[in-house]
């Protein structure tokens, strides 16, 4: 079984520093209880970083949004389908560095004499 997996950011109401990353797939299964979703803190080419169960879903789900992510930071993911039987196999990896955001601006500005 394929999994074709993809993200984006999900930017909405909230600032583009807070942004998260939404994870969406195809579910070609008729008979899964639930997806894994896993994630590793690297470029999905890298192999130094194992992957992690970032979270389970229940069936016929179709996204996921991380909101634990940080600025700066690569993050790869996959999914696989589960049931009583076993595991399928993972989906293609998908990744992307969340951008760093401009700093704040300063406030508060004062101008007073000389000392």
């Amino acid at each position: 079984m394929r999994w074709a997996l993809t993200f984006g950011m999900l930017l909405g109401a909230v600032p583009a520093w807070a942004a998260s990353n939404v994870l969406s797939w195809s579910d070609n299964s008729t008979n899964e209880a639930n997806f894994v979703i896993e994630r590793k803190t690297e470029a999905c080419t890298g192999t130094t970083v194992p992957f992690t169960t970032l979270a389970t879903t229940t069936a016929n789900i179709e996204t996921y949004t991380d909101s634990a992510v940080s600025e700066g930071v690569t993050y790869c993911y996959r999914v696989a389908a589960r049931n009583t039987a076993g595991t399928s196999a993972y989906s293609n990896t998908a990744g992307r560095q969340v951008p760093l955001s401009v700093p704040l601006a300063a406030s508060g500005l004062i101008v007073g004499p000389g000392l």
